[in-house]
């Protein structure tokens, strides 16, 4: 009912709803849904799909809300508030109820009329009982929901778990990418990156609150980054980065005249964070940067009058390091996301002055973003730490574990990255949607034609392709069930089946030369598995009972190799004591054709790839020149190397290359799609025929950015 009336909807639609109203709250499988509302059917999960966004509609579902049902990429659906079964105080609930009760019997009557043409037995005598079932008991839910709606739309949809009331509205509606946006301290303008989806770099624009359209603010040649806002907002800093410097930039936007503040060498390249802030006193930056390429970046403070740097972090080898720096209203304090792993994020805060560092988060989720609201102490973060992304507040001046984050009541099943205004109750927000899938690239020069396939493809991340010995199978990592897994499935993405299942946090998996077990090891903890095939597409999984990365097999199938800090370590392949190879450090392993070298990448940030003898220990540098943070953008072959590297004439474009062992000379294959964005995408893997190469291509996708206000 909505102001009285019926909503019209279609019988598998109501039966949807009833499915997620009977476990409200849960999450309902779409196996669950499916099986509940055909039971006797075997039907596309389109028509599930279908179904949710029929009931959303008749919920009045604005773009971009889930309409009281969250999605879980890759397993289900959820009812969102609650379902109370109550007596209704107003004579319009009774009149609701007294409605729908009507429409129910109205809808029973119609069913018992139903003619079959089929004998009329015990299933058919079931199947009516059930329909007058399901249409008392969805009239009876309906009510219910009829009755208090506006109360539920309300605190889910617009309010945060402390009470306070806000609006959702969309500020940018443009074709392709808004990223990184930035809230001038007034609130009433947004800054961002907009990515058209052209394959041109993003352009960085500026646009009002009110307005329909950006205003570009920058030109020329670069790849630009981080927008951040002085005191008045007058100006914009940003970040240009070019193939041989990082360069710090403000800019007039009355003027648009332009100045260098500071450059940061090598430059920075793969990483989609926010790398820039500026002080709220106007004399200070805050940049993420490394100014050594295999490095992860730490936090460097410049004075904006004279230039000077000063190094604030320096943390351990991660992915990315210190990033998304954010001061405090007084410029004290500083958060920052300190990127450990692709899947690991945690929030901490360092001092200006006193280079005092602590941790605010210890969750081991992914924080995607992050703010300090207004003149306060509080600061908002953007993680999954309960599944699907959302927002989260919690004290900057409280450690973890005692920090309480409170969850507040905006969500994506995107990473979320925000900004808030000094200055008024705003905050923005966009989407980061990113869409991995695997394709298989035909490497004959004759194929030109059709030299792209994409074979394994899914609303989630899609990533870390192999093929098995015999060609005929590919192992994957995916998060389509809601957390990363391995898969695998024929070569053409056909009969995938999961192999793995909770919380192993599978690296990539390598398969043994008979092709009946898989190795990989747990990205947490560093605990290496084995998934062993004990039947058809039957796997099973033991610990191996030793640590390391990315485990590979001989060629012989006698030994797992696997990488660690302090070096290379080889095993029996049955268990046993571990020999070392190397005492250098090393992962994204892989074997050479004749089984007499591994080859390996040094640090998560390098550009160059080594391998080591493995009977002499002997190091050699392999090849220089693949693309920043794709530690395993390369597959082997017997004769040399396919590689991902940048085009030399541009930063952003990139190519596949052969490298040739005999003489060192490389020829580009052809230039790659679109740029691959280098951290989670995974291994490059070849067929055994060597006619195939497998990589990962991120999809277009759209990314509008909202505001919430008021919000305190």
């Amino acid at each position: 009912m909505r102001d009285g009336q019926p909503v019209t909807l279609t019988r598998k639609a109501v039966e949807t709803l009833l499915v997620l109203v009977e476990n409200a709250g849960q999450v309902v499988s779409k196996e669950e849904m499916l099986t509940a509302i055909w039971p006797d059917r075997v039907v596309d999960e389109a028509n599930l799909t279908q179904n949710v966004a029929m009931v959303r509609k008749a919920l009045a579902a604005e773009k971009g809300s889930p309409a009281f049902i969250e999605t879980f990429p890759g397993r289900g659906y959820r009812l969102i508030g609650p379902v109370v079964a109550e007596e209704p105080a107003t004579s319009n609930g009774h009149k609701a109820i007294e409605s729908a009760v009507a429409n129910a019997n109205h809808y029973t009557e119609a069913a018992s009329s139903l003619s079959f043409s089929e004998p009329v037995g015990a299933a058919t005598m079931q199947g009516r009982t059930r329909t007058r079932t399901v249409m008392w008991m969805t009239a009876i839910a309906l009510a219910v929901i009829a009755v208090g709606a506006s109360g539920v739309v309300w605190f889910q949809r617009h309010s945060s778990s402390t009470g306070a009331e806000f609006h959702v509205t969309s500020l940018t509606r443009l074709p392709g990418k808004e990223l990184q946006p930035s809230l001038s301290p007034d609130g009433t303008k947004v800054a961002f990156l907009w990515d058209q989806g052209d394959g041109r770099p993003a352009s960085l624009c500026v646009q009002s609150v009110g307005e329909s359209s950006p205003r570009q603010i920058v030109f020329g040649p670069g790849h630009y980054s981080s927008p951040a806002w002085s005191a008045d907002g007058r100006a914009l800093a940003f970040l240009k980065i070019g193939r041989d410097s990082t360069d710090v930039m403000t800019v007039l936007l009355e003027t648009g005249e332009e100045r260098l503040i500071s450059s940061f060498k090598p430059p920075v390249y793969g990483l989609q964070r926010k790398l820039l802030d500026w002080s709220p006193d106007g004399q200070w930056f805050v940049v993420s940067h490394s100014e050594v390429s295999d490095k992860p970046n730490g936090l460097y403070l410049i004075n904006v009058a004279t230039s000077e740097k000063r190094r604030l972090t320096s943390p351990e080898n991660m992915v990315g390091g210190d990033v998304d720096p954010r001061f405090s209203s007084d410029g004290r304090t500083i958060t920052f996301i300190r990127d450990i792993h692709r899947s690991h994020q945690e929030l901490f805060s360092v001092s200006q002055t006193e280079n005092q560092i602590k941790q605010l988060t210890a969750d081991s989720k992914q924080i995607s973003g992050q703010d300090w609201i207004g003149a306060g102490r509080q600061i908002v973060f953007a993680s999954n730490r309960s599944g699907e992304f959302r927002l989260w507040r919690m004290n900057a001046d409280v450690a973890a574990p005692e920090s309480n984050p409170q969850s507040i009541g905006i969500y994506s099943e995107s990473p979320i990255e925000l900004s808030l205004s000094r200055k008024n109750d705003s905050l923005v927000y966009s989407a980061l949607q990113q869409d991995r899938n695997i394709w298989r690239l035909d490497l004959r020069t004759e194929a030109r034609e059709k030299r792209w396939t994409r074979v394994v493809a899914s609303s989630a991340q899609d990533a870390s392709p192999q093929y098995s010995p015999a060609g005929d199978k590919i192992c994957f990592r995916s998060d389509r069930s809601g957390e990363e897994q391995l898969w695998i499935s024929d070569t053409d993405g056909g009969n995938q089946i999961q192999i793995t299942k909770g919380a192993l946090y599978p690296s990539v998996g390598h398969w043994s030369p008979d092709g009946r077990q898989i190795a990989f090891n747990n990205a947490r903890t560093g605990e290496l598995h084995l998934a062993q095939l004990v039947g058809k597409d039957e796997w099973t999984i033991k610990p191996f009972g030793a640590n390391g990365v990315h485990p590979v097999f001989s060629r012989d199938g006698k030994w797992l190799y696997a990488g660690t800090t302090s070096g290379i370590l080889r095993f029996p392949a049955n268990g046993g004591s571990s020999v070392p190879i190397t005492n250098v450090g090393g992962f994204s392993l892989e074997i050479s054709a004749d089984g007499k070298f591994i080859y390996f990448m040094r640090e998560v940030n390098d550009t160059a790839l080594w391998r080591v003898n493995t009977e002499t220990g002997e190091l050699s540098k392999a090849l220089d020149g693949l693309v920043q943070r794709c530690t395993s953008c390369w597959s082997l072959t017997a004769d040399g190397i396919y590689f991902l590297g940048s085009i030399q004439a541009s930063f952003d474009d990139q190519a596949i290359y052969f490298q040739e062992f005999a003489t060192g000379r490389r020829r580009e294959i052809l230039k790659y799609p679109e740029p691959l964005s280098p951290v989670g995408s995974g291994p490059f893997s070849l067929s055994p025929d060597l006619r195939y190469l497998l990589c990962v291509r991120v999809e277009p996708a759209n990314s509008d950015i909202l505001r919430v206000e008021p919000f305190r």
